[in-house]
């Protein structure tokens, strides 16, 4: 589903934007926008997806709560952006809120597993 929403959304787009990007694209330029289309969407759907799979819709939910946190850190290491300390307090926050997340997914996960542990021990 990911490959098609993508291509779909290519063929559309690229039509779309046809017209204004022959006279400044060339090849290395198409190269470039099909490694981003390839590599940093349909590669990234295609590994949340195997991902959410392996573990509960809560915590990859979660874990995918901290996608603003990677995109500051990448932005300071490869973009040369700097990192403010509201930026600092925004990272400290997100990862806060997906730790206690993460606790509270655990608690009733582990609850759940006693409640049914006990209904199948009672005759």
């Amino acid at each position: 589903m990911t490959t098609l929403q993508t291509v779909v959304g290519a063929v559309v787009f690229g039509a779309a934007a046809w017209p204004l990007t022959t006279t400044g694209f060339g090849h290395a330029e198409w190269a470039g926008v099909l490694y981003l289309a390839l590599g940093c969407s349909v590669f990234a759907f295609l590994v949340q997806l195997w991902a959410i799979r392996r573990t509960s819709a809560a915590r990859a939910s979660l874990l995918l709560g901290t996608e603003p946190v990677w995109a500051v850190l990448i932005g300071v290491g490869l973009g040369g952006e700097h990192l403010t300390t509201l930026a600092v307090a925004g990272i400290v926050l997100v990862l806060a809120g997906t730790f206690w997340g993460q606790r509270v997914e655990r608690e009733v996960r582990v609850s759940r597993a006693r409640t049914t542990a006990a209904m199948s021990a009672v005759p």
